[in-house]
């Protein structure tokens, strides 16, 4: 049975890996938001507790910052924080 799940990547200009289950390729965030306290940007996924989890790379980066050169696959894109808008990628989608 499915679940809707939160999970948080860091907004720091660094790939971050998650467990995330019962997954399908690739990775597609139901929703995203950021949250200035601690600069993390916030993604809901379905979860399936009766699936096997596997790691996925995330990675947010700002407007106007360099995309990633491999293979990236765009999740979402937050509202502003502070005047800025973040925009998470899974890096090297399988």
């Amino acid at each position: 049975m499915a679940e809707m799940f939160r999970y948080e990547v860091p907004i720091d200009d660094q790939p971050h890996t998650l467990q995330l289950s019962g997954t399908v390729t690739p990775v597609r965030a139901v929703a995203v938001a950021t949250r200035s306290a601690g600069w993390v940007m916030e993604f809901w996924h379905e979860h399936d507790r009766g699936l096997s989890s596997a790691p996925r790379t995330f990675q947010v980066f700002g407007t106007g910052h360099r995309l990633p050169d491999r293979p990236a696959q765009w999740q979402g894109t937050a509202a502003r924080v502070e005047g800025r808008v973040f925009h998470m990628y899974e890096l090297d989608p399988a």
